[in-house]
């Protein structure tokens, strides 16, 4: 169970740590790094880790069958619109505010919409009342976390943002809900890792036979939107200024981002019923408080002053709370 933890715990510090290379990219828009990012953090590394991980992987896809493959791919392409939300609110926020909305977000309707669509008749019980309680605070603290930001907005008037930080916080907002089908695209795959297991695959790499095909169809959104602003603007000739050095930065993202999948699959896999339960939580946790760090390390809140900072800690605060009460949740379930 310690291994167990301890892989969780690294999966989400990789994740809250994976975006902050884009910060030191030079000579290319946010659409040439997001595009590549996404090539080798959704294609690449994770069918590379497919194959080396899962034995004869196309039997597996051959025998779960088209239909669950095209579900994964589906929901997962919906995902992928939510994965290029979050690219555009992490550089208009921040990395620390942008983690926090976007995770509260994903875990509000998360526990929130299933609840009141496919238990209503339990809103009352504990379960549902200890949900309710924990989605209240995770709002609460996602608008703390807005206030914080509009604080640091009015302490550094000149700080350079890329776009209004109202439109910012609305684009992670929309982001988390789209995060959210992540849940959705994972359920659609059960009988691909679970097949994946009859045919000798261990249980802690049995989803390292969905990440390819769920991560394709987010591949999918991610290049159509990257790719037409790269037709548009006329940039595609951007990718050869300081391309050695900004593919590192590129890459390094992939293998974070890549990384924590993998990762939290084989700690949460291991944990049994406990994956969601504490893998869950601990996961986010580590997520929202690894991200808040490079936040501070990067300078995103020199200057900003006590209040601000003071709002952000309660804001993040609030949102580990809640989702540790939506976890309990489910565990009482």
């Amino acid at each position: 169970m310690l291994q167990a933890l301890a892989l969780v715990l690294a999966a989400g510090g990789m994740n809250g740590s994976f975006a902050t290379p884009m910060k030191r990219v030079r000579g290319w828009e946010w659409e040439h790094t997001w595009l590549l990012w996404s090539f080798f953090g959704m294609i690449v590394i994770p069918l590379a880790v497919a194959v080396a991980t899962v034995p004869d992987l196309s039997g597996v896809y051959r025998a779960a069958g088209p239909a669950p493959l095209a579900r994964t791919a589906f929901f997962g392409m919906l995902w992928g619109i939510g994965a290029v939300l979050f690219g555009l609110g992490v550089i208009r926020v921040g990395i620390a505010l942008g983690f926090g909305i976007i995770l509260g977000t994903a875990s509000f309707f998360g526990a929130v919409i299933p609840l009141i669509e496919l238990h209503r008749d339990r809103l009352s019980s504990s379960v549902g009342i200890l949900t309710l309680v924990g989605a209240s605070i995770v709002c609460a603290g996602v608008a703390a976390c807005s206030r914080a930001g509009v604080l640091r907005q009015k302490a550094v008037p000149g700080k350079p943002e890329a776009g209004s930080f109202a439109g910012g916080v609305m684009i992670c907002i929309l982001s988390g809900l789209g995060s959210g089908v992540m849940s959705i695209a994972l359920n659609e795959a059960a009988p691909i890792y679970k097949t994946a297991e009859l045919l000798g695959t261990s249980s802690a790499q049995s989803l390292n036979a969905v990440w390819p095909v769920l991560l394709a169809g987010g591949f999918v959104a991610n290049a159509a939107y990257c790719g037409s602003l790269i037709i548009i603007r006329h940039s595609a000739g951007r990718f050869t200024e300081s391309t050695t050095a900004n593919l590192g930065l590129v890459l390094g993202m992939a293998v974070l981002w890549s990384g924590s999948n993998f990762l939290y699959g084989a700690g949460a896999r291991s944990m049994g019923s406990l994956g969601l339960v504490l893998g869950w939580p601990m996961f986010m946790a580590a997520i929202v408080l690894t991200a808040n760090a490079w936040g501070v390390l990067t300078g995103e809140w020199r200057g900003a002053g006590r209040l601000s900072a003071a709002w952000a800690i309660a804001g993040n605060s609030m949102l580990i709370l809640g989702i540790c009460a939506i976890a309990s949740a489910s565990r009482a379930a």
